[in-house]
């Protein structure tokens, strides 16, 4: 394989984008919600070049859109060693139709584990950002983290 022909892929927080790349996906959903609106139209309600929208048109995207046929993704947990953390966890994610295909949690240090689980979200509607917002609601658990998922 030629190294021009392959693209790397990274996931990063809306933060800390760009203002033209934030507006250029503003733009598309904009565009992909009233398809009466024109690409000029879009760009001037938005206020931003053509030339920067066709930029990055085809090179940036929501995660949430790439994953509407796979919805498979792996979650890291930072969790308190209590007991029964990891059927809680567990308990939650069936709450939420999510089905698990693999889980591991880690030996507990100073009182503290990771919990990492890939999940199936074929049988929800939700988006990942709705599940590690839910998963964060859990007690003693600190953070939750997308390390991966299939495009």
């Amino acid at each position: 394989m030629d190294s021009k022909d392959y693209k790397k892929f990274y996931l990063i927080r809306e933060d800390v984008l760009p203002e033209s790349v934030v507006k250029t996906l503003m733009i598309k959903d904009a565009l992909k919600n009233d398809p009466t609106l024109s690409i000029f139209e879009a760009v001037k309600q938005f206020d931003l070049s053509r030339s920067a929208f066709y930029k990055y048109r085809d090179t940036i995207f929501p995660v949430d859109e790439k994953m509407e046929n796979t919805k498979e993704f792996t979650l890291i947990l930072y969790v308190n060693d209590i007991i029964g953390m990891l059927a809680e966890v567990l308990n939650k994610l069936s709450a939420l139709n999510l089905s698990v295909l693999t889980i591991h949690q880690s030996i507990p240090m100073d009182n503290r584990a990771t919990i990492t689980v890939s999940l199936d979200a074929k049988g929800t509607n939700l988006e990942i950002d709705d599940v590690i917002a839910s998963l964060q609601t859990i007690d003693y658990v600190s953070k939750v983290e997308l390390i991966s998922m299939t495009i």
